[in-house]
């Protein structure tokens, strides 16, 4: 005969008091529930540990003798489920799209954490599990507790939650009637336990048919609820074997094997009675007492005189706390065979920390059924062993998932350590929060290590959230995705030179920092590096463009064609502005006219580099969302070089300046190339000092770390100034990080994760990398995961990109996007 009872004549909760919103359970026993928010799963340190260890135990402490408190952690199976109806995939194009595919049903565990304080009415010492409400069928609610008590039991929950609190690391938030009972907004806590999910509003009856069944779901419960049960010592964390290296030790609390890294179905009940440790001392002495009468006869009476003097010793002489301590952890799932599964794990799980794990056979209901949130005190003191305070509290599970959202408005796609994919913003959000004082990032990743690819990713999901790019390139790790971007991608080809427009301007009145900049690119291209400008030289050359502008304008009103590029600023500064000059009582002493325009003479018209300057295509750069300049084929020529970095400082200072309400991003790739010109990287110390008050970032992208330290500008400045750094693996610097660390300014806890990059990778995932993100002093290690589309669009292995690139001319007709889709999938071109 099926054996389910009904809950509505069980269960054990008498009401939600609507003013206190504590709980009171039909014993008259009453709980205040809260919500805790835990430090993320793989970001804490070893001294960190000891911290919130500390915070547990004196809040403990607070608790008069006879309470009780029951941590309850929720790990509940879920599946990620796209949002294909979402603002920003409606607007962005087929990789974002590709990528929700990709992560579609990716299994993850949720994670829900609570904390519940309990004023027993009556001594749980005093009942045993056998007394469980679940096998009374009357019970007779006991008389309200008076004024005094409620307000003594509020006054100790105040001082309680207050520890956590003012911690800085843990986070309470006190649970009402509206988070404990089922409503529209959400399912309640109470919904929550009885359905074994955090969705499921149903209140299931509880099925005792062969075993535990709860919702439908086939369950067992492990249980640590003895002294010689117990390992000769507890720590409060433990050396994460998979993430540490033999420089670097990976710390992880040891309660995380009973919590996120037990990857299924369970709940994890930690449970702990503050004992009367002055009553407890006094039957221990009489114990003693009584032992000695028999020690001669008995060696056991020996050992156990030994173990209660010693316990009394450290009572006495260290102050310690004592209390009865109760753990269990609660596997379920709807196929009884993998419930097995998840048993013979959980109790592997449970032997790896030292304890001896007891499957409940007979008292797994009055388990669950005590766990209820709120009754507590039902556990029994046969479920209770005796312990300090410090080795209780030891056991908890201390971390929660990362808090990183599947989507926000302006991040990047990455994965969290176990897989789940989430939106990591580290340019906005950080610095609204005050986490970080400007956007400047570092990215710094070895050869191999995945960083082109991880660039492609950034700048992609950076471009689609409405930031504006401008590129510096060296070796074409870009040039597919600007195609399917719609970018713009200048580089030096024979048939094809680079070419600019500086002088351009659609109303011919450019702003003061436009004719600024432009006096500066005349000064560089006349003068030789290093050479001084005298102010007479300065003051002429800013009037000629000035000059050189108005003239344009008048032009253009009379009606004429008046296009601004070098060739009509050379001819102007020829044919008219030495009548100008003369009129202003300028002298060839103070600026030799026929020298300047010797000097210019091979940028205009047909001579040598009169391409450079009088583009009629590349006029409208500073207004354009995506450029990338490419400076592979020009890198050691003596005069493109140069002017070209000049074009693109001068280029993104005017966007700087001009373009209002985006991010204004300007990347050097291969950073170390740019720096070894002393004007350019002047100009990056400016910008990494400068950008932030005009809503730019700075982003400065190299292989070694070595490229950075010889140089003083990136040292004092750009170092300094880039509180966001990307690194991927860094293996080949494992035996010197000490170097890296004293370079980057790294803390041990944040090297220790940086060395955990890449180690102990998932093998039944896709192919993916660790990066890892640091933002000032917070440090997590992501996964670099996309579909194989978009792996498609991002690659820069010479071999994929060249077999893209004949598919897209034998079968697609140069459709790159359709090439993509089509390698995806497996097709390759013809040979």
């Amino acid at each position: 005969m099926k054996k389910s009872r009904s809950l509505a004549d069980l269960f054990p909760i008498l009401c939600i008091d609507e003013v206190t919103h504590f709980i009171v359970s039909k014993n008259a026993d009453i709980t205040a529930a809260f919500e805790l928010t835990s430090p993320e799963i793989f970001a804490v340190a070893d001294g960190e540990y000891d911290t919130l260890h500390d915070i547990l135990v004196r809040a403990t402490k607070v608790l008069p003798v006879g309470y009780m408190v029951h941590k309850q952690d929720f790990f509940i199976e879920d599946v990620y489920t796209p949002t294909f109806g979402s603002d920003f995939l409606r607007t962005s194009n087929y990789v974002a799209w590709e990528n929700e595919r990709h992560f579609t049903d990716r299994p993850y565990l949720r994670h829900r954490c609570y904390l519940y304080v309990t004023r027993p009415a009556t001594p749980p010492l005093k009942r045993t599990s056998s007394q469980s409400s679940l096998l009374r069928r009357h019970l007779v609610p006991k008389h309200m507790l008076d004024a005094k008590t409620w307000a003594e039991f509020t006054d100790v929950v105040n001082q309680f939650a207050a520890i956590y609190q003012d911690s800085g690391k843990l986070k309470l938030k006190r649970l009402g009637p509206g988070d404990l009972l089922d409503n529209k907004e959400q399912t309640g806590l109470y919904q929550r336990y009885f359905s074994l999910s955090l969705d499921d509003p149903t209140l299931y009856d509880v099925d005792l048919t062969d075993g535990l069944h709860v919702a439908g779901q086939k369950t067992y419960t492990y249980a640590i609820s003895e002294l010689g049960d117990y390992p000769n010592e507890v720590y409060n964390s433990a050396r994460l074997e998979q993430f540490s290296t033999d420089s670097s030790h990976f710390p992880i609390s040891t309660g995380s094997a009973l919590g996120m890294l037990l990857p299924f179905n369970h709940i994890y009940n930690q449970v702990i009675l503050i004992e009367d440790g002055n009553a407890l001392t006094n039957q221990l002495v009489k114990e003693v007492k009584r032992h000695h009468s028999f020690a001669t006869w008995s060696k056991e009476n020996e050992v156990s005189i030994r173990s209660k003097d010693a316990f009394m010793e450290e009572v006495k002489d260290r102050n310690r706390r004592v209390v009865r301590s109760h753990y269990n952890v609660l596997v379920f799932h709807h196929d009884p065979d993998v419930a097995d599964t998840y048993r013979s794990q959980t109790a592997a799980a449970i032997s790896k920390l030292g304890f001896k794990p007891k499957l409940a056979n007979y008292d797994a209901e009055t388990l669950f059924w005590s766990c209820i949130p709120g009754n507590i005190a039902e556990i029994g003191a046969d479920n209770l062993a005796t312990c300090f305070l410090e080795e209780a509290t030891a056991l908890w599970n201390m971390e929660t998932n990362y808090r990183d959202d599947f989507f926000c408005k302006n991040g990047l796609l990455l994965t969290d350590r176990f897989g789940r994919p989430c939106m990591v913003d580290p340019f906005f959000g950080p610095m609204e929060r005050g986490i970080i004082a400007n956007r400047n990032f570092m990215v710094i990743g070895p050869s191999g290590s995945g960083k082109s690819f991880t660039m492609n990713n950034m700048v992609y999901y950076l471009l689609s959230h409405g930031v504006h790019i401008s590129l510096v390139d060296v070796g074409g790790s870009y040039k597919r995705l600007c195609a399917m971007m719609g970018g713009r991608y200048i580089t030096y080809e024979p048939d094809n030179p680079i070419e600019f427009n500086p002088f351009y301007s659609a109303d011919l009145d450019p702003d003061e920092e436009t004719k600024d900049a432009l006096a500066n690119l005349l000064m560089a291209l006349w003068k030789k590096d290093g050479e001084p400008a005298t102010k007479a030289e300065e003051v002429t050359i800013a009037n000629i463009v000035h000059e050189y502008y108005g003239t344009m304008r008048r032009a253009r009103q009379s009606g004429d064609d008046a296009f601004t590029c070098f060739d009509s600023f050379y001819e102007f500064t020829r044919d008219t502005y030495p009548a100008i000059f003369e009129q202003n009582m300028g002298s060839v002493k103070e600026f030799d006219l026929n020298n300047f325009l010797y000097v210019l003479r091979p940028f205009h018209a047909d001579n040598q580099y009169g391409y450079l300057l009088n583009s009629r295509r590349n006029i409208d750069l500073m207004e354009l969302p995506f450029v990338i300049y490419e400076l592979d084929n020009i890198k050691d020529h003596p005069v493109l070089f140069p002017i070209t970095t000049i074009m693109i400082m001068n280029t993104y200072v005017r966007k700087l300046f001009s373009v209002k309400g985006v991010l204004k991003m300007l990347i050097i790739e291969e950073a170390w190339k740019a720096l070894a010109k002393e004007n350019f990287a002047q100009f990056l110390k400016w910008c990494s000092k400068t950008v932030r008050k005009h809503y730019g970032s700075l982003g400065v992208v190299t292989q070694e770390v070595d490229d950075l330290v010889g140089n003083a500008i990136v040292k004092d400045a750009i170092i300094n100034n880039s509180p966001i750094k990307f690194l991927l693996d860094q293996h080949n610097y494992e035996k010197r990080f000490s170097e890296v660390m004293q370079t980057l300014s790294l803390s041990e806890k944040q090297a220790n994760i940086i060395l955990s990059i890449n180690k102990g990778k998932d093998a039944n995932r896709p192919a993916y990398n660790d990066m890892a993100l640091l933002l000032g002093d917070y440090c997590k290690v992501y996964g670099v995961e996309v579909s194989s589309t978009a792996y498609g669009t991002f690659t820069t292995e010479r071999s994929e990109v060249e077999a893209i690139n004949d598919l897209a001319s034998q079968h697609y007709g140069n459709d790159l996007e359709a090439a993509v889709k089509g390698w995806a999938r497996g097709e390759r071109a013809d040979g």
